[in-house]
């Protein structure tokens, strides 16, 4: 019983593991994935809390404050009684009281860096957004990378293939006596280097693999697999349109727009609480103070403790009125500094449009040519694929050479590798602009 045990638990466990071996990671887990565990992300969700913090220390700004006081003291020779009257006595005395503060007035600063801290955070949280979508750039780029990677292996595998089947023909040719010994060792040759190429084609998806996983900050694993090209490109095709359209969506919706927009107004509010610095500042107090005194020797009477609390105790309240005079040109040039900053804002949109603005147009130019290089290479492909068919009907006849058979075969296999390349292309610019259009 015990070993059948065992032997069930060794397959339950064999057959979790075959299970997770076999998972195959699409795009959508991939992008999920490295959200939740890239650093950067989370550096900007740490980055939106401090901002958060900060609001809300500006918003309890207006909150009244309110402490507490206690202190002991000791007098030797001249000592301090209730009344205020040094006395020829060692002594012991003992305060305690309480202050709340309340400012009504401080030239708009409380309202101004609140309002300023509300846009910080807004733009935080932009930058959180505008980080998420370069992460998702960024995966789809590296994760469509190893899917050309799977289908350079598959073109590799089937040129193997041929150059196998080519080798077999040969030789049997080469025996019957229609074609020369050096035709089967150029074959042989030929063999060998599709099987090099398979092998760096192999390679480069190996490393492609692990640049994925190192963007996903996932440890190296072996049997990682992405979803079968069929199935990513299933409905991906879609037109470019115009970039117009995209540049006016693009400045509306783009969270890197948004962010430095949110800035620029900040420094407004900015500049308006430096500015109050200027104005008087009003604030509401009260307090109660009391205290104990107690004389170590019988020259002087003691009073009751409780006769003391009644005698001693002092509650007190009013206004207080600040009133800015001079302080040295500090706040005019606090000010001179946050419209210095205004215009650096204003600097920092206006860069950051012409930058959208170019990347846009450059994402349209470059899907223009990968559209028209794609078209191009289908068109080749065609042709070498034809060519190549008459090139292994001809050699198969004996009215062409096995040099000329290779080399159509050479061109049919850079022709099949230029349109995969241009496929994916097209298709990562078209995922840009798509990017850039739905942002939100």
């Amino acid at each position: 019983m015990t070993m059948k045990r065992t032997f069930l638990i060794m397959l339950f466990v064999a057959s979790v593991f075959a299970v997770q071996a076999q998972k195959v990671w699409t795009l959508d887990e991939c992008i999920n994935y490295a959200l939740e565990h890239n650093l950067d992300i989370r550096k900007t969700q740490l980055a939106r809390q401090q901002a958060e913090y900060q609001l809300k220390t500006s918003q309890n700004a207006w909150l009244p404050t309110l402490s507490a006081n206690a202190g002991e003291y000791l007098g030797f020779g001249q000592s301090p009684s209730y009344t205020g009257v040094y006395v020829s006595d060692n002594s012991s005395s003992a305060s305690f009281g309480a202050n709340v503060s309340l400012p009504l007035f401080q030239g708009l600063n409380l309202y101004n860096t609140t309002k300023a801290d509300v846009l910080n955070l807004q733009a935080a949280e932009m930058d959180r957004e505008a980080a998420i979508l370069n992460l998702k750039l960024n995966v789809m780029a590296f994760y469509m990378q190893v899917l050309y990677g799977k289908e350079q292996v598959e073109i590799a595998r089937r040129q193997v293939e041929l150059s196998s089947e080519q080798l077999e023909k040969t030789r049997q040719l080469y025996e019957s006596g229609h074609v020369a010994e050096a035709d089967v060792y150029e074959s042989q040759a030929q063999l060998a280097s599709d099987q090099a190429t398979l092998t760096q084609a192999e390679t480069d998806l190996e490393l492609s693999t692990l640049t994925l996983m190192q963007v996903l900050e996932i440890e190296y694993d072996e049997n990682f697999e992405v979803s079968e090209p069929e199935a990513f490109f299933a409905g991906q095709e879609q037109e470019i349109g115009t970039p117009q359209a995209t540049i006016v969506t693009a400045l509306l919706n783009q969270p890197s727009m948004e962010a430095a927009r949110l800035r620029l107004q900040k420094s407004h509010y900015d500049l308006k609480a430096t500015k109050s610095a200027w104005y008087p500042s009003l604030d509401f107090f009260a307090g109660y103070s009391n205290g104990l005194y107690h004389y170590f020797t019988e020259s002087y009477p003691n009073t009751p403790f409780d006769e003391q609390l009644k005698r001693n105790g002092r509650a007190q309240l009013g206004f207080s009125l600040n009133i800015p005079i001079f302080n040295g040109m500090k706040t005019k040039y606090r000010v001179k500094m946050t419209e210095l900053s205004i215009a650096d804002q204003q600097l920092d949109l206006e860069n950051t449009e012409k930058a959208l603005r170019k990347e846009i147009q450059q994402a349209y130019g470059n899907a223009k040519a990968a559209q028209q290089k794609m078209t191009a290479m289908e068109n080749s492909l065609n042709a070498s694929r034809v060519a190549y068919d008459y090139a292994k009907a001809g050699y198969d006849m004996g009215k062409k050479t096995l040099l000329e058979l290779n080399e159509s075969k050479i061109r049919f296999h850079k022709a099949e590798s230029d349109l995969l390349q241009a496929r994916y292309e097209y298709l990562y610019r078209c995922k840009i602009i798509e990017f850039y259009r739905c942002a939100k």
